[in-house]
């Protein structure tokens, strides 16, 4: 019996296809649209690729903010968070909104790592940025 491929190598062989075959027979908007589509193919295999790991450390990173085992509910806890964050519970120049810094940057800089490469090694070189990560 013949297995089928798994979701990485599908898109393994359709992100080949799409840079090696059509990418260079195409011009304008054309190139453009399927370097699009390319870039998000990418970005989906290296969140598929991360994705058990980027939540771990969020769930551990979540954990450290409130101080206690914070169960494995993400989507819940983001709202929490929010909720937390627009009730001003994390108060200024306290242990605990140092966490909550240390949470929002090292999770922001997780997804940039994903998503945006580029802009975060310019904010981590000091340019075109508010600071340094």
């Amino acid at each position: 019996m013949k297995q089928r491929p798994g979701a990485e190598a599908l898109l393994d062989a359709a992100l080949a296809t799409l840079q090696e075959d059509l990418l260079p027979t195409l011009s304008g908007r054309q190139k453009f649209q399927a370097a699009m589509i390319a870039r998000a193919i990418s970005v989906a295999k290296q969140d598929m690729a991360n994705a058990a790991n980027s939540r771990h450390s969020e769930l551990q990173s979540l954990s450290r903010l409130y101080g206690r085992d914070v169960g494995d509910d993400l989507t819940a806890l983001r709202r929490q968070l929010a909720a937390d964050i627009r009730a001003r519970r994390f108060k200024p120049g306290t242990a605990e909104e140092t966490r909550l810094i240390d949470h929002l940057v090292e999770t922001t800089t997780t997804e940039l790592r994903l998503t945006n490469t580029k802009y975060l090694a310019q904010r981590q070189r000091g340019r075109g940025a508010e600071s340094a990560v």
